[in-house]
């Protein structure tokens, strides 16, 4: 492999890293469009418990 391989691979894996922390992070907030939603139950219950 090149050094521009290495390069490529690096940015690539510290662009998965920044995304998976960004998820993990944000998996429990709710963007308020439970249309098309596949948790939107959830929302739902949760809302009800805090109210």
């Amino acid at each position: 492999m090149q050094v521009q391989d290495w390069i490529l691979l690096g940015i690539l894996t510290v662009l998965v890293v920044l995304a998976g922390r960004y998820w993990w992070k944000h998996r429990h907030n709710c963007c308020g469009n439970c249309a098309g939603c596949s948790h939107c139950e959830a929302c739902r219950s949760s809302r009800k418990k805090q109210s």
